[in-house]
């Protein structure tokens, strides 16, 4: 049995790097602390001599799978690790989901390929003409959290039409905006505006992103509270505690206590605010944080002949209030940001979306943010289309080593008379023009490396019309100039016209052989730089 996973996001370079492990008998999988893409990815494949299956794991708090091959057969167990209860009359309970899918005959990425378009056409949330919910998007969240804990809602509006101006589609509000003071960890569970920093609340900024045509969207963390915020004042009995002594836990668990979705009342209450918020905001993408591990918490408040029981009524409730609020405001996005990228799954991905994949990324800058942003899209692209990548430069290598369906600047943005201003125009644009391909067919051409910037291609390809799009990026660690590529689902007996981006600078499109396109030479003179071919077949 040889077994394809992925690691899932810890906040290190090693974030959704591809796991292989070729010709072993047994595998077992578990991600750490309760979150459900915490370390490991639950999205993995096996191949033996005959078959190739995929396989997709729904629960957001603590799973394990066990993989065996022995005696010619393959054995899969997927469940919850630490559970002995007993159930009372006319009770029930949610256990994990499973998506499997099989590829006869086929490779590891064939399997992984029917998976992802499983999960593009019937699982992951669409717009409402069909297609991605991804954009681009501009923050001030840099600012806040590099040196100017500050929030105004004339410095918010002041970013905001910079953004405008080049083209960003949406303007996000993170942290930072409630409470009494301007510290973001210390005020959780104080869910109301800071009136002193922003008297009329988030609405004007809110009104001024649609007046000019973009989305809005604000940060929330309902789940975690600190012990002297409003919430945990006055609810004391749905929050639930961490064991062990205060002074010698990690910060999101000092002084900090846990709402217990588990608890019906507690939904209620998560429900009322944030779907208040999200009118009163006039919200489009409602982005929720979650950074602690619950899994002490939620074992410390079981009854002995109930072990596992909280957890699993916790991910019951939280399945309840994302369809409730989803419900409630049609077309609303719920970001499943979770500490960066660690609460994916099948079922959180059936009602959300990962707009922040790892927070490795936050304090990374150059070749780090390069190569981390390169493993990230090859990793994550095997499952899901959508996902959002950040930006700190706006030249073609960097935003494309970061293709996703939705794009973050993480800066400050250009003036007009900035070097960089043209270019972050040209990004954005270029973005949006690629979107509809990302959510197609994924075709990996050379895997990026760890450790070093070398050579990077992919595919996306349109079975609808027999269009798509290859892009190569050269690493200023590539010795080669030139690579040879052979890009699938191309007819050596048709004719395409090809349209050759070098970076931004744009060439006049040519009619070619499909028999050329299908083994396209890619020469790149310079290092840290890229191609872009858009292809169409015309005859």
């Amino acid at each position: 049995m040889d077994f394809y996973g992925t690691n899932g996001s810890d906040s290190t370079p090693n974030d959704y790097v591809d796991r292989t492990e070729l010709d072993i008998g047994v595998v077992e999988l578990m991600p750490k602390g309760g979150r459900s893409s915490d370390g490991i990815f639950p999205f993995f494949a096996l191949t033996d001599r005959h078959d190739s299956l995929a396989i997709g794991i729904g629960w957001s708090g603590r799973w394990c799978a066990t993989l065996r091959h022995t005696n010619g057969l393959l054995q899969i167990e997927v469940g919850l690790p630490q559970v002995g209860f007993v159930l009372q009359p006319q009770e029930s309970v949610r256990l994990p989901s499973v998506l499997l899918a099989r590829a006869p005959g086929k490779t590891a990425d064939q399997a992984r390929r029917v998976a992802r378009a499983h999960m593009t056409k019937h699982v992951v949330p669409r717009a409402a003409d069909g297609g991605s919910t991804g954009f681009t998007a501009y923050s001030m969240m840099y600012d806040f959290l590099h040196g100017n804990p500050v929030i105004s809602e004339e410095g918010e509006i002041a970013a905001l039409e910079q953004a405008a101006a080049l083209g960003f589609e949406t303007y996000w509000v993170d942290a930072g905006w409630y409470g009494t003071q301007p510290n973001w960890v210390e005020e959780v569970g104080s869910w109301y505006v800071r009136r002193s920093d922003l008297p009329r609340g988030l609405r004007p900024i809110s009104d001024r992103a649609h007046e000019r045509g973009m989305k809005f969207i604000f940060w929330m963390e309902p789940e975690r509270a600190r012990q002297s915020s409003e919430w945990a004042r006055a609810h004391p009995e749905l929050f639930l505690s961490y064991p062990g002594h205060n002074a010698q836990h990690d910060w999101w668990k000092k002084d900090n206590v846990l709402l217990n979705l588990g608890d019906p009342r507690a939904v209620d209450l998560a429900f009322a605010k944030i779907s208040s918020l999200i009118t009163e905001f006039n919200a489009d993408i409602f982005r929720q944080d979650f950074n602690t591990t619950p899994l002490d918490a939620w074992y410390a408040a079981d009854a002995p002949d109930r072990v596992g029981i909280t957890e699993i009524r916790y991910v019951e409730g939280l399945y309840e209030l994302w369809d409730r609020l989803l419900a409630a405001h049609p077309g609303l996005v719920i970001d499943n940001c979770a500490s960066g990228g660690r609460r994916i799954d099948l079922e959180t991905m059936r009602r959300s979306v990962p707009l922040w994949r790892s927070d490795y990324l936050m304090d990374k800058g150059g070749a780090e943010l390069n190569i981390a942003s390169q493993l990230q899209c090859w990793g994550l692209g095997h499952w899901i289309p959508d996902h959002l990548g950040i930006i700190k430069r706006f030249d073609a290598y960097a935003t494309r080593s970061a293709l996703s369906t939705a794009l973050m600047a993480y800066r400050a943005l250009p003036g007009e008379q900035d070097p960089e201003y043209a270019n972050a125009i040209a990004a954005i644009a270029e973005n949006k023009r690629l979107r509809p391909f990302i959510g197609e067919e994924r075709i990996g051409l050379i895997a990026p490396s760890l450790g070093k910037e070398v050579w990077m291609a992919l595919q996306y390809h349109r079975h609808s019309d027999s269009s798509g799009i290859i892009v190569a990026l050269r690493g200023p660690d590539a010795d080669s100039e030139t690579v040879t590529l052979f890009p699938e689902h191309i007819d050596a007996n048709a004719t395409y016209q090809v349209t050759r981006w070098d970076d931004y600078r744009v060439a006049a499109p040519a009619q070619v052989a499909g028999a050329k396109l299908k083994e396209t030479v890619i020469t790149i003179a310079q290092t840290r730089s890229s191609i872009l071919i858009e292809y169409q077949r015309v005859g």
